[in-house]
């Protein structure tokens, strides 16, 4: 029987080496164990020699340290070594069809991997090592597609040399002594140079200051996708628009920019998350600059007053997040918006509340009549603003500052301080982007409703369901106003 074998799992034995196991095997997984492969064992053992059938190994969490055992599989394609003790790829040798290198949380100091002994590279993952240099020779690898070096050493590109006309994903991102040497500017001539084909970027927490071009007039056509979250705080980020025209997700929070008054044309642009940028105004000609934009999110930008240029978007917009910036809305005849000091109001529990003389307590459908030209939306945000903190329970403590794994698909980012209202200052240390736990921040609303009515706070239950009610009135494709689903209400 076992010599039919074709794949096996030996995962979480303790197993200190594989002698014994069936030649036949094709897939070999045998994570969590102490497989070393020592110099010192009196036969050493081969994988080309004891299983040269393999095409899928997986040896994760294991000892070991030498990558030359590997060396000869002719039929292997993905090689799985997270969290072993890797330092060089310079004995990897004969592994010709290898598209997958999972390298992850090991010790290498040098991309040393020469590209004539894995020509079929697609994808290479070296997460959590300690390179320092990401080498021009990278060019080499014909089939390279995606390529992570997020949290290295690293302290320089190379982008000399010829191109990387196979790469389409890099990934950069903490990494913050890689552009150092250059003053903290991102030369995208240079880039675009050596990455003629890229579509996505990953480059947070890097210290950045400047993404411009050096010389001359171009366009960056292949970048779709523009990860700068954490980066320059003091002075702002300087982003050459024009160079990008043909993005469609730019993911910036916790990066303190300042946007033209007038924007470029981003034809293809879909996402734009700029929560916690330090945003004092936006661009007057959004709706003529972004047709395409479904989803903007400008949360925690405690002086960003007036969202009249929003209103242009009514054609392409479906997703808008407005937390915790710093509007406030007070009825008048003409409905105009009127800056209101970025102040939060309070009340006493088991103390009813009246709305103040000049409608107070119907400011938030105001504020839902205002944006009611946005009638494609599905969903709305406006949480811990001044007009609406009452309405529901604070957000809950943030659990950490930044979050590791960050992506422009998904810009699903809480902005509110540790005490659960916006902070003092929008770039302060604790208006950081924290990750927001919705499922935790709804029961602790559920908990809330409970309260208010188990104290007969009749005013603010009535406000509220009158605030829903005009929301799903004034927005018929609504999904989700104010992280609760339309259904469930």
């Amino acid at each position: 029987i076992t010599s039919r074998l074709e794949a096996i799992s030996l995962a979480g034995n303790k197993l200190q080496g594989l002698h014994g196991l069936p030649p036949g095997l094709v897939s070999l997984r045998a994570p969590s164990n102490w497989i070393r492969f020592s110099a010192s064992d009196p036969v050493r053992f081969s994988f080309a020699r004891e299983l040269p059938h393999l095409e899928e190994i997986d040896l994760s969490a294991n000892e070991i340290s030498d990558i030359a055992v590997f060396s000869g599989l002719r039929h292997l394609r993905t090689l799985e070594l997270t969290r072993n003790r890797i330092y060089s790829l310079s004995g990897l040798r004969g592994c010709r069809r290898l598209a997958y290198l999972g390298l992850r949380d090991n010790i290498v100091t040098d991309f040393d991997l020469d590209a004539a002994e894995a020509p079929m590279l697609a994808t290479l993952d070296v997460f959590n090592n300690r390179l320092r240099v990401v080498p021009a020779s990278i060019a080499d690898f014909a089939y390279l597609a995606k390529a992570n070096f997020v949290k290295n050493d690293l302290e320089k590109v190379e982008v000399h040399g010829s191109p990387a006309e196979s790469l389409r994903e890099l990934r950069l991102s903490e990494n913050p002594l890689l552009v150092r040497k250059s003053g903290g500017v991102v030369d995208m001539a240079l880039w675009r140079a050596k990455f003629p084909g890229l579509k996505t970027l990953y480059l947070d927490i890097c210290n950045i200051r400047q993404l411009a071009q050096s010389s001359g007039e171009g366009v960056w056509p292949s970048v779709f996708n523009l990860s700068l979250r954490g980066n320059s705080l003091h002075p702002s980020l300087a982003l050459d628009f024009s160079c990008l025209c043909h993005l469609k997700n730019l993911y910036a929070p916790d990066t303190q920019m300042v946007l033209p008054r007038v924007l470029p044309p981003l034809n293809n642009l879909l996402q734009l998350v700029l929560c916690n940028a330090g945003l004092a105004q936006l661009p007057d000609n959004m709706g003529a600059a972004l047709p395409q934009l479904r989803l903007l999110d400008v949360s925690n930008n405690l002086e960003l007053v007036d969202l009249t240029p929003i209103l242009q978007l009514s054609s392409s917009l479906e997703v808008l997040k407005c937390r915790a910036i710093g509007f406030g809305l007070a009825l008048h005849d003409t409905g105009n918006l009127t800056p209101v000091t970025p102040a939060i109001a309070k009340w006493t529990p088991g103390v009813e509340t009246f709305p103040g003389q000049d409608g107070g307590a119907l400011e938030e459908c105001a504020m839902l009549r205002r944006l009611a030209g946005l009638r494609r939306l599905r969903r709305l945000d406006l949480r811990f603003n001044r007009c609406t903190i009452e309405l529901y329970a604070p957000p809950p403590p943030a659990a950490s500052a930044l979050d590791s794994v960050l992506s422009p698909q998904i810009p699903s980012t809480s902005v509110m301080g540790e005490s659960g209202l916006p902070s003092a200052s929008p770039m302060s240390g604790g208006a950081s982007a924290c990750r927001f736990d919705e499922e935790s921040w709804i029961r602790q609303d559920q908990a809330h409703v409970a309260s208010l009515k188990l104290t007969r706070q009749t005013g603010l239950i009535q406000r509220r369901d009158n605030y829903w009610g005009l929301a799903v009135a004034l927005f018929p494709r609504l999904e989700e106003l104010d992280g609760i689903k339309a259904g469930s209400r």
